[in-house]
């Protein structure tokens, strides 16, 4: 099982520096479009008190929002370009369950992702005059949390990717979307439940009020675990079914 998790992990890797061009090119895509939002809101804003800490809640917010999109991304064009492969019927007959080649592969991204966020982020605030000096570890636990709620909805795309194989409009749907899910701020219960606004919420708070991991109320953190496990498990529930009645259709073999 470990070496099902390093191989993927290391695919990942190879992948990254093989197509080193694609890779440079997303990651100044990543920053020119911060850069366009970041100045576009500091201009039109730029004079209003407290505002510095208002930008530092657009950083932190930003890659937030680039978190959650790798998340559900990883899963859904995972299955996607291994169905194009024409590796995806493969991949299911491999003793090694799919279930945990695909969370190897979340991990494996994760880690990946957050290495790769972590250091940008800290690079815009650098560049734009910003200093990001709020708790690491309640960064990193946030990140945790909300890549689970993140890997619910990846799921859900990945088994209709399953049945219907070309999902690309749906998945640039849910990618801009999501955006307007994490710029929510959940003041009632019902609201908390939307996909990683909770999170996002925490996020901000920890970026604009500095407050740490020990600091967030009780309540704060049953709605962050209830909201991410109800999504997790949701997507593992409706991949399932997608999964079987692919199987049962013998669709894993067609594209």
């Amino acid at each position: 099982m470990f070496r099902a998790f390093w191989a993927n992990f290391w695919k990942n890797l190879i992948e990254f520096k093989r197509y080193y061009f694609d890779s440079i090119s997303g990651i100044l895509t990543i920053l020119v479009f911060f850069y366009l939002i970041f100045f576009g809101v500091k201009t039109v804003g730029g004079g209003t008190p407290g505002f510095g800490k208002t930008l530092d809640g657009i950083i932190v917010g930003y890659f937030m929002w680039l978190m959650f999109v790798f998340s559900f991304q990883g899963v859904s064009w995972g299955i996607i370009e291994e169905a194009q492969r024409g590796t995806l019927e493969q991949v299911f007959m491999s003793p090694i369950p799919f279930e945990f080649q695909l969370f190897s592969r979340i991990i494996g991204n994760f880690v990946l992702n957050v290495s790769m966020v972590v250091v940008l982020m800290y690079f815009a605030a650098f560049t734009t005059g910003r200093t990001l000096n709020f708790d690491f570890l309640t960064l990193i636990y946030l990140l945790i949390v909300g890549v689970m709620c993140a890997t619910g909805i990846g799921m859900i795309i990945g088994g209709i990717a399953l049945i219907f194989k070309r999902v690309s409009s749906f998945v640039q749907i849910v990618t801009f979307g999501s955006l307007a899910f994490t710029m929510i701020d959940p003041k009632t219960p019902i609201m908390k439940f939307i996909p990683m606004s909770q999170v996002s919420y925490l996020m901000r708070q920890m970026a604009i009020n500095k407050i740490g991991i020990m600091e967030f109320p009780f309540i704060e953190h049953l709605y962050l675990w209830l909201v991410s496990l109800l999504y997790l498990s949701l997507g593992i529930f409706i991949f399932r079914l997608f999964e079987k009645k692919a199987m049962r259709t013998g669709a894993l073999s067609q594209y």
